[in-house]
């Protein structure tokens, strides 16, 4: 019998590592920047940025540490894409998350990837991806979008995942 420690679900935050950015004007550098100042809005911005409230899922912990090493790994040499035609491979997802430092933790991990960010279209598309802690494999993921806007880099980029967020309790994950 499975106990509600069982279906408690751990956040670590959004990982841009493998974000590609689409018809924007401002540097790699900026974006890199501006991505991990999203993450901080999850603690700053607590009420706003409520994971459980958004996701209508029971949330233990966030825990952003995992996420944040990742997305100082971003080669920004990779970051700016020349199409609209980038999607995550399912395989390198799966890799993806295999490879995130979580250790000695039991129960359900979520994680939103980022996938592309298109300026042209001011559209975010992101993977929510729901993982075994202790195997780190993918128990469910799925596609959502949102809709940028707002003032400022950070804004309008925040925007497009909060509104993606929004969409994402509609993504699968067995609670029994």
């Amino acid at each position: 019998m499975k106990t509600k420690k069982d279906r408690v679900i751990n956040f670590y935050g959004v990982d841009y590592s493998l974000a590609k950015v689409y018809g924007a004007t401002e540097t790699p550098e900026l974006f890199k920047k501006m991505f991990g100042d999203i993450n901080t809005l999850f603690i700053s911005e607590a009420r706003k940025y409520d994971v459980a409230k958004l996701l209508k899922k029971d949330v233990d912990k966030i825990e952003l540490g995992a996420v944040n090493q990742m997305n100082t790994q971003l080669n920004l040499n990779e970051i700016v894409a020349d199409s609209k035609k980038y999607v995550l491979d399912s395989n390198l997802l799966s890799e993806h998350i295999k490879s995130l430092p979580i250790k000695d933790e039991k129960g359900v991990g979520l994680i939103v990837v980022t996938q592309f960010l298109d300026k042209a279209s001011n559209q975010g598309t992101y993977q929510v991806v729901y993982f075994d802690l202790s195997s780190k494999k993918i128990l469910s993921n799925c596609s959502v979008q949102g809709k940028a806007g707002g003032f400022g880099l950070r804004n309008f980029w925040a925007s497009s995942m909060y509104k993606a967020l929004k969409k994402a309790d509609k993504c699968f994950l067995n609670k029994n």
